[in-house]
């Protein structure tokens, strides 16, 4: 047993959890009323309290008589309150606990917190509190047994200011005035649920619309509460696509909401997007309020997608919850797959499901290509740790590879699978092994797999070891041969050799002839097996292997030099042949396996040539990237020479995109555009297009005075893109407004915006005013200033050399012993370390 677990040897069935709340007050009181079953004999109750001053404690058995308690003992470093009785409590009886507590409500985004917001009416500050419990923070505001796979029944009942208005997560079952103007808000009872679930708020003036789902299975109230200055048009919005968006995964899990509510709740101040509660899922109100007179598309990508998450949550995480936080996938994996997928259902213009392999997988991939990375399933030494599971791992390589499981098995037996196990599982905490079993059963019962594979085995390695494989593909004679190995960005011997670990791999290729006719083929390369040879005929003149299309599979791909030659000139020829997201992963793989040194520079180059001609969104969006396209930039940056060229060869191929996105939308235009056009723009500027800098600049000068303002979406791209042809006063203007600034978003986008000048007597004067007693630079800014700098062009890492020899003792003065500065010099000594192994490709560059 862990030593943050509890021994449970006693166990909650229910509570009763009544707060009395003065209004603007940060103290509040508690009492909570614990209903234990004894699991074990045992001579103490231990659960889990932080931050709670306890006052009084009593321990009663069913027939309400006192049992005597020898100790209570507090033990801040574990989190926990143990109550020590005189006399054993033997397994299978019950107790009723009673806690009587103080505390506070807490500032920080955690737990039990306050927040405010202006009122509309007279414009000042109202007191507003809220819950955020996952993973570890109920235990902060009452005494509980904080553990996930523990599920209690909740009466909640809460004493607050007269005129506020209390949500939690069930209907209001009564409300009574109580005197010295406080009112008593009670709330129905709970079905059992696990502590991290538990939510209340509480509010004045927050405005709310409300709708009644009815159907034949399912029939429930919903209702949209938000800060009064919301607008009326974003509520709406939301209400209605909450009430698609739990409709829609209701149908396709064919699973009800059993609840008598769903309400959403939007605040101006939580620590996530959005926080799944049962029937009161909280929201940052930005992923929650959508307004199409002044939102961007990617604010509708985003509140679509959260909303489903959340909904998504309400079965997966809330219905059946992990066992415990090491197997946090189980929630946030499915929930990460099925935003793309059912958002694709809701909203069909927007291409959900290709931007899964772009913002979910392909991210996944870059982080877990570091050797030190966790698995999936991974238990961390202390509970401090707990919260770091809530990581790109969990979230997007769950989805993943729940997704690759999804088209492995066939859409319809995982569907099963996913059904059954929601069955078979709801009001439970569940383990890897429950959805094992589940999909197996659907598996067998469609005869997808031979009798010699099983799901666990199929899956097991996916979820419990780290990192992942690199499937390359060799044509020898009249065979294909498919090798597995361990992908790391670490040493190529560690790539080489895999470090002993496989994977029970779902390939699957097309082979397309000259005349387009196709064959797909699938097969299991074994956990085991290094590779697998399958007889082929031999490929003509003009015919191409594909592995891994659409990217449904979490690995990369390599190919030998012939077969990679066969995909360039088919891409040369006609690329939209090949789907774009096999197009964003070929570019992908691509830049990732030169950096690992798998391909060689000529390869490369040959692959980076057709995209001239390419205007789909998906790959460019890859392409770009800061570690595609951005870490050749980044990597060429010390020398002028291949920086130089670099961006000769890279203007050739953005030139059409640019003409095709330009700086401002169309009617019309594809949804997806919009968040292109910052890339592009930014790109373009900053490799030298001139109509882009022209326009960049002037668009730069009509914001900054007001004549005519930019997109938020687009400022950061502007500023930067005008910044580097902007003049020497043009520049100081910019940096002026920022000393002048008090917002912090702002401040970082001029910072940011100024290192993209290219102008040599400002970066020298902008480096300078770092030591300048007189500017006005607020605490780490000076590390965005350096990074901004040094890292954005040829003309700034010279500036950045010239400052740290001219500053050298005042560097060493303030910045000497500091880890972000020394972060800053590894990076530098690294790129310049790495510039002689890009040689080939830069003379390719220049090439051009």
């Amino acid at each position: 047993m862990s030593s943050h677990r509890l021994p449970n040897d006693t166990i909650p069935e229910n509570y009763v959890l009544e707060l009395s709340v003065p209004a603007q007050d940060i103290a509040y009181t508690g009492t909570v009323t614990i209903g234990i079953r004894v699991q074990h004999t045992t001579n103490s109750i231990v659960l889990n309290s932080l931050r709670n001053r306890i006052v009084h404690v009593r321990l009663q058995n069913t027939n309400q008589l006192e049992q005597p308690i020898l100790s209570i003992e507090e033990d801040p470093v574990a989190q926990t309150l143990t109550i020590n009785t005189m006399s054993a409590l033997s397994t299978g009886s019950l107790y009723q606990l009673t806690i009587r507590f103080e505390n506070e409500i807490r500032s920080d985004v955690s737990g039990f917190y306050y927040f405010t917001y202006p009122s509309t009416a007279t414009g000042e500050l109202q007191f507003g509190a809220i819950t955020q419990f996952e993973a570890i923070d109920a235990r902060t505001a009452f005494p509980c047994y904080d553990e996930p796979g523990l599920r209690a029944t909740f009466t909640i009942i809460i004493d607050s200011g007269i005129e506020t208005k209390v949500y939690s997560n069930m209907p209001v079952a009564a409300v009574k005035i109580i005197g010295e103007g406080m009112k008593q808000t009670r709330f129905q009872s709970s079905p059992p649920m696990p502590t991290y679930l538990v939510a209340f708020a509480i509010t004045t003036d927050f405005v709310s619309s409300r709708v009644s789902l009815k159907g034949p299975e399912s029939s429930f109230n919903m209702e949209l509460v938000a800060p009064p200055g919301s607008s009326p048009s974003a509520r709406q919005y939301g209400l209605e696509l909450g009430a698609l968006a739990i409709r829609a995964v209701e149908r396709h899990f064919q699973q009800t909401y059993d609840l008598p509510k769903l309400d959403q709740l939007a605040v101006p101040k939580f620590y996530f997007s959005a926080m799944e509660n049962w029937g009161l899922v909280v929201y940052e109100e930005s992923y929650l309020l959508y307004d199409e007179s002044t939102g961007t598309n990617r604010d509708k990508e985003n509140v679509i997608t959260t909303i489903v998450h959340e909904f998504v949550h309400q079965f997966f995480g809330n219905l059946l919850t992990p066992h415990w936080w090491s197997d946090v996938f189980l929630s946030e994996g499915f929930a990460t797959f099925y935003e793309y997928y059912i958002s694709s259902e809701l909203e069909p213009s927007i291409r959900f499901q290709e931007k899964f392999t772009v913002e979910a997988l392909q991210t996944a991939l870059l982080v877990d290509s570091v050797s030190t990375i966790r698995p999936l399933s991974y238990s961390v030494p202390n509970q401090s740790d707990i919260m770091s599971l809530f990581d790109i791992i969990a979230y997007q390589k769950g989805g993943s590879i729940l997704r690759m499981f999804h088209y492995a098995l066939g859409e319809s037996t995982f569907l099963n699978g996913v059904r059954h196990y929601i069955r078979n599982n709801k009001g439970s905490s569940v383990t890897p092994e429950a959805l094992f079993a589940s999909l197996q059963f659907a598996a067998e019962e469609d005869a997808v797999l031979s009798r010699s594979l099983n799901v666990t085995t199929l899956m097991g390695p996916w979820i419990y070891q780290s990192g992942y494989p690199l499937v390359t593909v060799e044509l020898q004679s009249d065979e294909l041969i498919f090798h597995q190995s361990h992908y790391t960005t670490d040493s190529r011997q560690d790539t080489e050799d895999g470090g002993g670990k496989t994977w029970s791999i779902p390939v699957t290729y097309q082979v397309v002839m000259s005349d387009g006719t196709a064959t797909t083929e699938q097969f299991w390369l074994p956990q085991g097996t290094s590779q697998i040879s399958i007889p082929s005929a031999s490929l003509p003149e003009g015919a191409w292997i594909l592995a891994n299309p659409h990217q449904t599979g979490y690995y990369r791909v390599n190919y030998d030099a012939n077969l990679w030659l066969r995909l360039i000139q088919q891409l040369t020829r006609n690329h939209e042949v090949l789907p774009p997201t096999s197009r964003g992963q070929l570019l992908d793989d691509g830049v990732k396996l030169y950096l690992t040194e798998h391909i060689d520079a000529p390869l490369l180059y040959g692959l980076l040539q057709y995209i001239e001609r390419e205007i789909d969104t998906i790959p460019w969006i890859v392409l770009l990237a800061n570690d595609n396209l951005g870490a050749l930039r980044d990597a060429l940056v010390p020398d002028e020479a291949s920086f130089n060229a670099f961006t000769r060869f890279a203007v050739t191929r953005i030139s059409s995109i640019f003409e095709l996105v330009q700086f401002d939308g169309i009617s019309g235009e594809p949804h997806e555009f919009q968040q292109l056009r910052s890339s592009v723009i930014e790109w373009s500027c900053r490799l030298g297009v001139t109509e882009c800098r022209t326009e960049a600049l002037s668009r730069m000068m009509n914001d900054m005075t007001g004549t005519a303002m930019i997109p938020s979406y687009l400022k950061e791209s502007v500023y930067c893109g005008g910044a580097t042809v902007a003049t020497l006063d043009q520049l100081m203007t910019v940096w002026l407004r920022m000393q002048a600034s008090g917002n912090l978003g702002e401040r970082s986008l001029l910072i940011a915006a100024l290192g993209c000048a290219e102008n040599s007597d400002f970066l020298d004067q902008y480096l300078a005013s770092l030591f300048d007693p007189n500017t006005n630079y607020q605490p780490g800014e000076w590390y965005q200033v350096l990074s901004a700098v040094y890292s954005k062009s040829a003309t700034g890492f010279a500036a950045f050399n010239r400052w740290s020899v001219a500053y050298t003792m005042a560097i060493l003065q303030n910045f000497g012993t500091d880890p972000a500065f020394t972060a800053i010099m590894a990076d530098i000594q690294r790129r310049l370390q790495n510039l002689p192994r890009h040689y080939e490709l830069v003379q390719l560059f220049m090439q051009t």
